[in-house]
């Protein structure tokens, strides 16, 4: 399998486009390779099946983080360069590949995207909550003003009805 790898090394410049169809190729050949071997050192068998200048080789960490993450994989080892399938991925193996895997949907969403999602939600809602204490300070202010103006314009009022009045005796 090895030399039907390299076709995944490119040499042109790589857009977001490829790098996930590249990521969707890279997964789908390392699967069978880990259930063939039973335990497999990921960076090992990325080195000598791709370049070392390759996207494939620069992303193996985060694309062998995909398949922990969607269970299809575990690190034999503290140092997370040794895989093994579990029996989700070998069931996954046997009904045809990763491809297979994402054609059912099974694939889990990016959690990393998601907390950073969660965050910037948290910090909208702040936005939004310091906004709208802002406007309610605003509508106060304007409130109070508007009486003080207005009862002064009343004070007005009955000061020229004095004057018209004390005008005609």
């Amino acid at each position: 399998m090895p030399g039907g790898n390299r076709a995944l090394a490119t040499t042109r410049p790589v857009h977001q486009k490829d790098i996930a169809m590249l990521k969707e190729e890279f997964l789908h050949q390392l699967l069978p390779e880990i259930y063939s071997k039973e335990t497999l050192a990921v960076y090992d068998y990325t080195a000598a099946s791709f370049t070392t200048q390759s996207e494939v080789f620069a992303n193996t960490k985060k694309w062998a983080d995909q398949l922990v993450r969607d269970k299809l994989a575990i690190y034999a080892d503290t140092e997370h360069t040794t895989m093994q399938l579990t029996n989700f991925g070998k069931y996954w193996m046997l009904h045809g590949g990763y491809d297979c895997f994402l054609k059912e949907g099974q694939s889990t969403k990016d959690h990393c995207k998601e907390k950073d999602e969660v965050k910037m939600g948290a910090i909208r809602k702040d936005e939004l909550l310091e906004a709208r204490l802002r406007l309610t300070h605003y509508r106060i202010v304007g409130f109070w003003l508007m009486i003080v103006i207005s009862s002064m314009g009343f004070c007005l009022s009955l000061y020229n009805l004095y004057l018209i009045m004390s005008g005609r005796k």
